[in-house]
């Protein structure tokens, strides 16, 4: 049993040690709420609910639905029966043991700096849920000892699920957060002509998009690591490339979210050629899934290394690429080819698909131009615009009956 120190907040340290991000009120009465709602849907479920709210009628409406269920309900807010000392200050908690769920909560707007964020302390189905319980158990008034044999908290740590957990809680606070800002920009925005207000809102959506966008990737990249374990552990080569394509390309997403919020988001490294084209190729071949396509790649130099910012540089890479499958109409070949020019490395992107007429071939680096149907005529612009921020150039070499080759020329290490 927890060793119980007179006028000692313990709870506060359990919030301390965790090191969480801060969470808005919002996101917390978010969390009170899916807690408790599992209770609610299953009202024959025997157990116990232990909580501590500043403000008791903020939850009034669940804390009454409680009553209706078959827990037991310990109140230890401010002036309860059920307190013994008042100990833990401005300390507020949510903890629900049963037989198949356990759940512990603990937050203080006291640590954060900020109003309306607290710090947290969260933890679900782990044996470490004896601690937080012994802790409120000591300042009891009443014997509930008996809740943790009868329902005895998980017999292991669950230290992944927990992570994924406080995750998704970070996920959730930030959008809400945004989704403020947003709010009040927007009502401000209403209230004004002003051009430099309209150019402040447009710019604060584009951050709460932006960070929209990056909590799908991530919950995209968090579902990958779940299915990677089930691949190790069917040991599935194909499956791992699959995760290991979706990683990548959570990666390079992420990689072209962060260049909206700063004008120099580049990050220049030591990659070997051969490595990145590889990886640009396996991720290039989900768009050749209905065609005939062989693709064939050769290195001069199997040791080659470039100065890169790899999400940037794969990024092109795949794009051309994948205008090299497009302009394949059911079968072909596209090769990828790297050589050594006195200082440079020369990636060449070769395809024997339709050729690009000769008006047009003049035009395709141009900002806004596209013979898509459903094109932006940004691809190629941007992506030779990213790749001369890496001192690196894209030329179209040719375009015949023969094949169509594009070249990235890029200085070696």
């Amino acid at each position: 049993m927890a060793k119980f120190i007179k006028g000692k907040n313990r709870l506060k340290d359990l919030i301390y040690i965790q090191e969480n991000k801060p969470c808005s009120d919002k996101a917390i009465d978010g969390m009170i709420r899916s807690m408790l709602e599992p209770l609610f849907d299953s009202p024959e479920e025997k157990g116990v609910v232990l909580y501590r709210f500043a403000d008791e009628s903020k939850y009034f409406g669940l804390l009454r639905r409680l009553k209706y269920t078959a827990v037991d309900i310990y109140n230890f807010s401010e002036n309860s029966d059920d307190l013994k000392e008042n100990i833990w200050e401005n300390t507020e908690f949510l903890y629900v043991l049963t037989g198949r769920y356990g759940a512990s909560f603990v937050f203080d707007f006291d640590t954060e700096e900020v109003e309306n964020f607290a710090g947290y302390y969260l933890l679900y189905n782990s044996v470490n849920l004896r601690e937080s319980f012994e802790i409120i158990e000591q300042n009891c008034t009443k014997d509930i000892s008996a809740y943790k044999e009868q329902y005895k908290p998980d017999r292991r740590d669950n230290l992944l699920m927990n992570a994924s957990i406080r995750k998704i809680v970070d996920l959730m606070n930030d959008t809400t957060q945004d989704a403020m800002l947003a709010d009040i920009e927007k009502d401000a925005l209403t209230k004004s002509d002003d051009l430099a207000k309209r150019l402040e809102f447009l710019n604060s959506k584009s951050r709460y998009v932006v960070h929209e966008i990056r909590n799908q990737l991530s919950i995209c990249e968090l579902y990958a690591n779940i299915i990677e374990k089930h691949c190790e552990l069917q040991d599935n080569a194909d499956c791992s490339n699959a995760v290991d394509c979706i990683k990548t390309a959570v990666k390079i997403a992420s990689s072209a979210l962060m260049d909206l919020k700063s004008l120099d988001n580049k990050d220049l490294q030591v990659y070997g050629v051969k490595e990145m084209v590889e990886k640009a190729v396996l991720l290039s071949k989900v768009y050749a899934k209905n065609k005939n396509i062989e693709f064939k790649t050769t290195f001069d130099d199997q040791n080659s290394s470039v100065f890169a910012d790899e999400s940037k540089f794969l990024a092109s890479l795949v794009n051309i690429i994948k205008n090299a499958i497009e302009a394949i109409e059911d079968s072909g070949e596209i090769k990828v080819s790297t050589s050594i020019k006195d200082d440079f490395i020369s990636i060449v992107i070769s395809n024997n698909g339709a050729k690009i007429p000769d008006e047009v071939q003049q035009k395709i680096f141009s900002d806004g131009f596209t013979t898509k149907s459903s094109g932006s005529g940004i691809g190629l612009y941007l992506c030779r615009q990213t790749l001369e921020e890496q001192f690196a150039r894209l030329e179209l070499l040719k375009s015949d009956d023969e094949s169509t080759d594009f070249e990235i020329l890029i200085s070696m290490v």
